[in-house]
C-alpha cells in the first residue's frame, strides 16, 4: 500500500444526478454518441459517467460488458487508456430505479497510482457536486457499501493528486527559479484546476528553452575556387 492507497486498484461509488440519452451502442457493443448511425440501442449514460469519459485522456473506445435493456440507465462498460483500465456500472439503490437519482455508478480503475488519483481529481473537479454525497444515504448503506468508507477513498485520492501536483510545482520552481507561471500554477492548484497548472508548468519550460543560432553571413556565403579547384563541363557534345 501507498500511504493507506492501494498499488493497483481503486474502486469508487457515485451518486447520478442528471441522465439522459445521450449515448447509444453499436452491434459490437462500441458506446457512441446518440446520433451515431451504427447505434441499435440507447444508453443513458449520467453525468458521472460522460465527464469520466471527457477527463481521460487518450481513452479507447468504451464497450459495453453489460448491455441495458428495458432499463436504459442499467449497464456496465470498459475501456482501456494505456496502461489504465477502467471499468463503470450503473445500478440502482432505492426507489425502484424510478428517476435517475435512483442510481449511483460504482467506478473501477486498475493501473498506476499516481494517474488514478489524477482522474479522479479531474473528475471530482469537473463535477457541479461531491460525486459521495448520496441521495439516500440509509439505502446506499444497506446495499452497497459504507458511506463513510466510500467518502474516504474520494477523499484519500483527491488528497494525493494535490500533493502530487504541489511537488511538481516545487520541482519546477527549483530548476527554473520563481517566476510569475510558478504563482500561476499554485492559484491553478488552489482552484483544483490540474490542466491550469499543467499548462502555467508548460509554458515556463518552452519560455526557458535555449535556442542557439549559429552565426550567419548577412550577405550570404561566398565560395573562394582556386586555380586547382577541377570543372566540370555538364554540356553535351552534341549540337
Amino acid at each position: 500500500m501507498q500511504g493507506g492507497l492501494d498499488p493497483m486498484t481503486s474502486v469508487f461509488h457515485a451518486q447520478v444526478r442528471k441522465a439522459g440519452p445521450t449515448h447509444g451502442h453499436d452491434e459490437e457493443g462500441n458506446i457512441r454518441p446518440k446520433a451515431h448511425p451504427a447505434n441499435v440501442s440507447t444508453v443513458y449514460l449520467g453525468d458521472i459517467a460522460s465527464t469520466l469519459l471527457k477527463v481521460i485522456p487518450g481513452l479507447e473506445t468504451p464497450k459495453m460488458e453489460k448491455r441495458p435493456g428495458f432499463n436504459e440507465q442499467s449497464w456496465k462498460f470498459g475501456a482501456n487508456s494505456g496502461d489504465l483500465r477502467i471499468s463503470i456500472e450503473s445500478k440502482s439503490y432505492w426507489g425502484f430505479g424510478l428517476i435517475t437519482k435512483c442510481y449511483f455508478n460504482t467506478i473501477t480503475l486498475d493501473g498506476p497510482l499516481e494517474t488514478r488519483c489524477r482522474i479522479i481529481f479531474d473528475l471530482a473537479a469537473t463535477l457541479p457536486h461531491n460525486p459521495w454525497e448520496f441521495s439516500m444515504n440509509g439505502s446506499f448503506n444497506r446495499k452497497v457499501g459504507n458511506l463513510r468508507e466510500n467518502e474516504e477513498v474520494w477523499k484519500s485520492h483527491l488528497l494525493r493528486a494535490r500533493e502530487d501536483l504541489f511537488d511538481l510545482i516545487e520541482t519546477v520552481k527549483e530548476a527554473k527559479g520563481d517566476s510569475n507561471e510558478i504563482e500561476i500554477a499554485r492559484n491553478a492548484l488552489a482552484d483544483d484546476n490540474a490542466p491550469g497548472v499543467m499548462r502555467a508548468l508548460a509554458r515556463l519550460e518552452a519560455d526557458s528553452v535555449e535556442i542557439v543560432v549559429e552565426d550567419v553571413d548577412p550577405d550570404g556565403a561566398i565560395f573562394d575556387f582556386n586555380d586547382e579547384a577541377p570543372l566540370v563541363d555538364l554540356t553535351s557534345e552534341e549540337e
